[in-house]
């Protein structure tokens, strides 16, 4: 019994020798860290401090010059780990974290983050992170090269959850400035994101004192970053070089505001965007705009115009909204546009329908990659077109205007029109039966009015080789694109 009290005893004394010697441990541990830090002359630390209980490590007033220069107020990562991979590989967190080293954190907050790259200014009033894991990654270094440092960085990191608050972004050769009130990420895994918001955009021009434009809500799900983030990982990326395709399941973008938009008597309700996926590689997505609204304001000089012109068709402002939907079908090398419809109230609607053929992977490298070059060595093809217009009022409307302006009857203008649209010979263009019937039909239109539609049918499908025919078409363009013209009420 006294030699089970004596052994007990020995623990405790051992284990509270132990718990006495944390506090020395833990500032053991952050000279050491901050030493490390500071070692390759590139950064300096205000403070550092450990906690070994919770696994936590806090930097203050840190500056670090490399790939840009950047400063940080606060860093603070909670719940530290260090990947059971990287100890087998003899490779452990003792050694002095450098860039392109693993992390992992249950959580990590940074507060007053400034990055200067090539005089370019991001600053960032704080952003928490929740479950994030960095994988080891390649760095790169040097100026001009902080782009390519964090699209790595975006290769390699996954987190549960991100939230940064009162990012600013200004271009130093303009001066604008992009301001974003919230920006909240969730289910990131290494370029792909479950959700994306973004809260209170405002683009402020140099010296202005009120946003020109402002966005008080985007929503994004599904997003797939990786072409994006590949072309810009690379050394050497500049802005308008080519970064490929964004892939996205649903979007919704609504809040849309500014003093440029105001002064032009421009309204926006929402841009929404909807995309589903089918057995056989088959893509269908929907894209609508809705509440598009033009009311020139009465004191706007720049306005004058398109305000008169409005004034002249009866129109005190201009409603548009549009609604477009296409497929894309990868096993049939096919890629259409369903149905695109852009309509106005007491107006009409106008919608367009193509479809392209022979989709081949030079076309698809062009699509998915941004390389436009590549389309120059594909065989895709137009294999049908149409447009349609369903007058409902814009003919008598543009008519009204036309002759109030000039002058003359509703009448005259309109058999004017009708006149000189049969009368018209295209230059270079044979005046055959086929044209005189699409020219006739129109003319109807215009005197009746209906729904105009256009088709183009070729008999073969219209390829990249024959672009060079339509800088200066032939007497057969007619027959090529296979025209023809119909008129229903």
């Amino acid at each position: 019994m006294r030699k089970s009290l004596v052994a007990v005893l020995a623990v405790v004394v051992v284990a509270g020798a132990a718990v006495a010697a944390v506090p020395t441990i833990e500032r053991y541990a952050a000279r050491q860290i901050k030493a490390d830090m500071e070692r390759d002359g590139q950064a300096t630390v205000g403070a550092v401090e450990v906690g070994l209980f919770d696994r936590r490590i806090s930097i203050k007033d840190m500056h670090f010059k490399g790939a840009g220069d950047v400063r940080i107020g606060r860093w603070q990562a909670s719940g530290l780990a260090w990947p059971l991979s990287e100890l087998i590989e003899g490779r452990t967190p003792f050694s002095g974290l450098e860039l392109g080293d693993p992390f992992q954190a249950r959580h990590l907050e940074l507060h007053d983050l400034e990055i200067v790259d090539r005089n370019v200014r991001w600053t960032i009033a704080s952003a928490v992170a929740d479950d994030l894991r960095l994988d080891r990654y390649q760095p790169v270094q040097g100026e001009g090269q902080f782009t390519a440092l964090s699209m790595r960085i975006m290769k390699a990191v996954s987190l549960g959850r991100l939230e940064q608050t009162q990012s600013v972004f200004t271009d130093p050769a303009t001066g604008n400035k992009v301001a974003i009130g919230k920006v909240t990420i969730a289910n990131y895994d290494k370029s792909k994101a479950g959700s994306f918001e973004v809260k209170d955009l405002d683009v402020t021009p140099k010296g202005a004192s009120a946003p020109a434009f402002r966005m008080a809500d985007m929503k994004l799900a599904g997003l797939d970053l990786h072409r994006p983030i590949n072309a810009m990982s690379v050394a050497g990326w500049r802005p308008g070089m080519p970064i490929g395709r964004i892939e996205l399941e649903s979007a919704s973008l609504t809040g849309f505001g500014g003093e440029g938009l105001t002064r032009n008597g421009i309204s926006l309700g929402s841009i929404t965007q909807q995309t589903t996926h089918e057995a056989g590689d088959v893509k269908r997505t929907r894209l609508r705009v809705e509440g598009f609204v033009i009311a020139p304001p009465s004191g706007a000089a720049q306005a004058l115009q398109l305000r008169t012109a409005l004034q002249s068709m009866g129109l005190d402002e201009l409603r548009l909204e549009s609604d477009c939907s296409g497929t894309e079908d990868r096993a049939k090398g096919e890629v259409s546009i369903d149905r695109c419809v852009l309509s106005g109230p007491d107006l009409g609607e106008l919608t367009l329908a193509f479809k392209l053929v022979n989709a081949d992977k030079p076309f698809w490298t062009a699509i998915d990659d941004g390389n436009t070059f590549a389309i120059l060595a594909s065989k895709v093809g137009l294999a049908s077109a149409r447009v349609s217009l369903a007058d409902h009022g814009l003919l008598d409307r543009t008519l009204k205007a036309v002759a109030t302006n000039s002058g003359q009857l509703v009448v005259s203008v309109r058999n004017g029109f009708a006149q000189e649209v049969r009368r018209y010979q295209p230059p270079g263009i044979l005046i055959t039966d086929d044209l005189t019937r699409i020219l006739d039909t129109v003319a109807r239109f215009i005197e009746t009015g209906g729904t105009l539609t256009l088709d183009a049918r070729p008999e073969t499908p219209i390829g990249i080789d024959k672009l060079p025919y339509f800088r200066q078409p032939g007497p057969d363009l007619v027959n090529m694109l296979g025209l023809s013209a119909t008129l229903s009420k």
